[in-house]
């Protein structure tokens, strides 16, 4: 088989379908519309809410062993009832959102929450991490991030630590692609396919 042939036949399809999921995911980075877990509305990640859940040791970004209660507090910390009080008001939204949750298939939520963190960093410096590969963070994953955008464009380190994380990474891209010209190397999700796709060829040459 060529590499057109084996290209054309196993890869051509799903490498097209994986672009279109990015380039719709990049659009709705900049809509400001709920993401949908387990029938729950939930905002997009920014950095304050990815330090916050960091700190909370949540699974789904810093990796190990989830849980039903790190499901709830997970989906709950990025919430859009969630107004981030103490008050009964808000803890009963809490509750009411534990009680729809609890029926549901855990799997699937779980499989839910960490499809959503992949989505978060799709266009973050090396294409993001699969679920396996994730770890806690330190701050260095993030000073770069802020440095670059405030110098560029002037926002204050509290407007960059609330805007949605698939914005500025793509800010962040563009910013780098600029200052590196043709040395820029643009690594997505769809790219692991064409890695798929070379191990493949590799194996028939061998």
């Amino acid at each position: 088989m060529t590499p057109e042939e084996l290209w054309a036949s196993k890869f051509a399809h799903r490498f097209a379908e994986e672009r279109a999921r990015e380039e719709a995911r990049r659009e709705q980075a900049f809509l400001d519309l709920p993401i949908i877990i387990g029938g729950e509305e939930v905002r997009a990640m920014t950095p304050r809410d990815l330090l916050l859940l960091n700190g909370a040791e949540c699974p789904f970004v810093c990796g190990g062993a989830d849980s039903p209660e790190q499901v709830a507090l997970f989906i709950w910390a990025l919430h859009v009832e969630n107004d981030g009080s103490l008050g009964w008001l808000n803890r009963r939204r809490r509750y009411k959102m534990i009680r729809r949750l609890a029926p549901q298939n855990y799997e699937e939520l779980v499989r839910a929450c960490n499809g959503y963190v992949e989505e978060m960093f799709q266009d973050a410096p090396g294409g993001g991490e699969s679920a396996k590969e994730r770890r806690p963070l330190g701050t260095c994953f993030l000073a770069p991030l802020v440095v670059n955008l405030a110098v560029e464009t002037g926002w204050s380190q509290h407007e960059i630590l609330g805007t949605p994380l698939p914005r500025l990474f793509q800010y962040y891209k563009a910013i780098r692609a600029r200052e590196q010209g043709k040395k820029f190397v643009d690594s997505s999700p769809s790219d692991r396919l064409t890695s798929e796709f070379l191990e493949e060829l590799n194996k028939q040459s061998a």
